[in-house]
């Protein structure tokens, strides 16, 4: 079932319902959607990941700069290709 791109439905079918990981895929099975940049800069589907607890937590505690930022991002699209869903890239 496809649900509305803007939903957090959508977020959570678009990534199979598993943390895409920080460094290396985890798939867990996610427990947050979290932003990669600030949601107040974008809260945009495409600016939407799912993480699991512990992976949520790394993601903030670390002090996220914009290397990790662009790093994410080419995460988010390896993720998406690995599970087929290269459309949303």
């Amino acid at each position: 079932m496809r649900f509305p791109e803007n939903t957090d439905e959508f977020i959570w079918w678009l990534f199979n319902r598993r943390c895409i990981g920080i460094d290396v895929p985890c798939y867990k099975e996610a427990r947050d959607i979290s932003h990669i940049v600030s949601r107040q800069l974008d809260d945009t589907w495409k600016n939407k990941v799912l993480h699991c607890a512990e992976c949520h937590s790394e993601w903030h505690n670390r002090g996220v700069s914009d290397e990790d930022i662009e790093q994410m991002q080419q995460h988010r699209a390896e993720h998406l290709e690995a599970i087929g869903k290269e459309e949303y890239i």
